[in-house]
């Protein structure tokens, strides 16, 4: 005979889970400071570069005439990897470290790998989108995850550009705000009611791949850099987005959170299942993200990937 769990039972149950939800919020509002003080970081070479205040809170992608002033206010340098790292990205870098480490969880970084195993850790972009940073384009961001066992628990990217901050933990729905003078307004997610029929692909490197897919599902196609991309598929405003080249796992960790709180759905092509984010290889295989509005099409679109060979 299987008994009830007595009432002290449940309240110890209750207790533990409350406790829980109330530890993931404190890491959660940790994140999203730890995103505002690097978004400050960058922000200050941005600025220094003469970029009007107004400009900066009114748009993502400046105009040319910003991007030609005083354009190389900061150290850009080439890593081993011959992607470039800048003044900023290593600024943003040491506020997130700064900021996280009272929660005493271990830290992989672009900029710091973690050089150990462990279950639990903070996986962080400091500055995605750096070549978007030097050129003046707006499209980068800052993005902070929370690892627990090969899985995001909570996600925060982050626009110093534009001031919005999107941020999701596990099993809870995504939040967008805006963060003017230290404070967060709470603003509307959903853009539009139905998800446009396009597909988002990065702007650089090859496209070839999703241009064949968009043709093939007769969807359009949008260009867009950095972990923005999650941003606009939470806001209902692509119905997926496809990266056909391996990526690193702080590229894609808080991203996934973000488009998972809206009900969308990530899926590695290689293994047909969630990616796994591990410390220990620091890459994710080719993957689709695929938005609520367009799951019903899931099958649909991995058959088309499947014949086009991608």
């Amino acid at each position: 005979v299987i008994q009830a769990p007595s009432p002290l039972t449940r309240k110890i149950k209750i207790l533990k889970m409350h406790q829980k939800e109330t530890k993931m919020q404190n890491l959660l509002n940790l994140a999203k400071l730890a995103a505002l003080k690097a978004g400050d970081e960058i922000i200050k070479f941005y600025v220094h570069k003469g970029f009007d205040d107004k400009i900066l809170a009114a748009r993502s992608t400046l105009p040319e005439s910003a991007r030609s002033q005083n354009r190389w206010d900061f150290e850009v340098n080439l890593k081993t990897d011959h992607s470039p790292v800048t003044s900023a990205d290593l600024a943003a870098n040491a506020a997130i470290f700064e900021t996280l480490k009272s929660s005493q969880i271990p830290i992989c970084s672009e900029e710091k790998i973690l050089c150990e195993s462990v279950r639990t850790f903070w996986l962080i972009d400091p500055l995605d989108g750096t070549k978007d940073f030097i050129e003046g384009s707006g499209e980068f961001c800052v993005c902070i995850a929370l690892i627990e066992d090969g899985r995001p628990a909570l996600g925060v990217i982050y626009l110093p550009v534009t001031g919005e901050i999107y941020s999701a933990v596990k099993g809870g729905q995504t939040q967008k705000e805006l963060c003017k003078s230290g404070a967060f307004i709470t603003q509307t997610l959903a853009a539009i009611e139905r998800a446009p029929q396009t597909i988002i692909s990065g702007k650089r490197g090859k496209n070839v791949t999703a241009g064949k897919l968009a043709s093939a599902l007769n969807l359009g196609i949008t260009r867009l850099s950095s972990a923005i991309k999650y941003c606009r598929i939470a806001e209902n405003l692509a119905g997926a987005y496809m990266r056909y080249s391996p990526s690193s796992i702080w590229d894609n960790a808080a991203g996934e959170m973000i488009a998972a709180g809206t009900g969308a759905k990530m899926i590695d092509l290689a293994t047909l299942k969630a990616p796994i984010y591990d410390a220990a290889s620091l890459k994710n295989n080719e993957f689709i993200v695929i938005a609520k509005d367009f799951l019903a099409r899931e099958d649909e679109i991995l058959r088309a990937i499947k014949e086009l060979n991608l």
